[in-house]
């Protein structure tokens, strides 16, 4: 009986070229506003969703994920990496560093910005910068300075020149060279670093660092790698993670995310009316008809599955439609990157889009469940009519 009922659901959803063309040209409005609504939200989930994560994996790049900090410094810093690196088996890299504020001056211009030092031969076990240099090498750090892509631009020096880097209170102005340019991506971070080795006689602190930054493989897992650091550390430094230090950025995102996603649900709502208003046009134009199925034999309930599994095909061909226009959209958005952002304002220069299984997931059954609510209402319309007063009355 449900191959009968959902026969009958598609006749009654109207041809373009029999006598109920009016019923199709309603079923395709309703259908597009289903499709519409899904690929408005599949993009701008997916555009959230790309935008998190990009700027995740950058900041993850740049940053340690766990940092021991001290208070400012810490002394038997190496003793500490070896006490960690025993104890926590979930530790993969661990690399001391210094960071200090700074005004870097080229012979044009004068910029204020962080000057970190790093370890060339451990740094690439927990930060991305071997692989952010875009001029240089690790190896060539000794002597000189990495300066940041943007810092570099406005400073307006390239590798081989020579510039200023004037530190501490009393303000001691040390002349370098640039041995290296480093773009990650992130506008902030290549507007204002610089790097020098903490072997580096010029600018090195001596025995002492600010901090250890610590990498493990899984990201997640930060919180809990970082209590139990605590607990060998005995709670003498500060022991802090990405997560705490990006907690305001990520969950403003989490946020915008979900709110984005509850405000372009209400367009998938209001299609849903359309397929309401499809489906009461439809009883009424059908009057005769059920009332005949229902002389001959069919129950109330088959009349109601009828009209129920209608809702449900135009709702489905909406939503199919919507996810192949919105997923072909999202690849050539992911392919081409033709609409570009300010990178000084969201630190990536392009718009980033990922949709994820899940996503298409619970799209796939909101959609679903709000059509099939949609079309209870009419359904039971249409089981209630009398069969002798809709033959009568059709």
């Amino acid at each position: 009986m449900i191959s009968y009922n959902f026969f009958l659901s598609r006749k009654f959803t109207g041809q373009k070229r029999k006598g109920d063309s009016f019923l199709w040209f309603i079923g395709i409005f309703s259908i597009a506003g289903i499709a519409i609504g899904v690929i408005a939200l599949m993009l701008v989930i997916g555009v959230m969703s790309g935008f998190s994560g990009e700027l995740k994996k950058k900041i993850i790049g740049a940053y340690p994920l766990i940092t021991i900090e001290g208070s400012p410094y810490i002394y038997n810093y190496k003793q500490i990496m070896e006490d960690v690196s025993n104890n926590i088996p979930e530790v993969k890299g661990i690399s001391p560093y210094i960071s200090t504020q700074v005004i870097y001056k080229s012979s044009r211009y004068i910029m204020g910005g962080i000057l970190r030092g790093i370890d060339p031969a451990l740094e690439d076990n927990v930060t991305n910068i071997g692989e952010f240099l875009k001029k240089g090498k690790m190896g060539e750090l000794s002597g000189g300075v990495f300066l940041g892509s943007e810092l570099a631009k406005e400073l307006e020096v390239d590798v081989g020149d020579e510039i200023w880097v004037i530190t501490g209170i009393m303000a001691r102005e040390k002349r370098v060279m640039v041995k290296g340019i480093v773009e990650s991506g992130i506008y902030a971070f290549d507007s204002s670093m610089g790097f020098f080795s903490l072997e580096d006689p010029v600018l090195g602190y001596g025995g002492i660092v600010h901090g250890i930054g610590i990498r493990i493989d899984n990201i997640y897992a930060s919180e809990d790698v970082a209590r139990k650091i605590r607990k060998v550390v005995e709670d003498r430094y500060v022991v802090s993670t990405w997560i705490q230090k990006n907690k305001i950025l990520f969950a403003a995102l989490a946020m915008e995310r979900k709110a984005m996603a509850i405000i372009l649900g209400l367009i998938i709502l209001v299609a849903s009316f359309n397929i309401s208003s499809t489906l009461m046009i439809t009883v009424y134009r059908k009057v005769k008809e059920i009332g005949i199925l229902r002389a001959l034999g069919l129950s109330s309930k088959d009349i109601e599955k009828i009209f129920i599994y209608q809702g449900l095909i135009l709702g489905c061909k909406g939503l199919i439609t919507g996810l192949v226009a919105g997923g072909a959209l999202a690849y050539l958005l992911k392919r081409y990157q033709f609409i570009r952002i300010p990178e000084f304002i969201y630190d990536l220069s392009r718009l980033p889009i990922e949709i994820s299984l899940s996503d298409i997931c619970w799209i796939s059954i909101s959609v679903l469940v709000i059509v099939t609510l949609a079309s209870v209402y009419p359904a039971r319309r249409a089981a209630r009519l009398n069969p002798n007063e809709a033959i009568r009355n059709g």
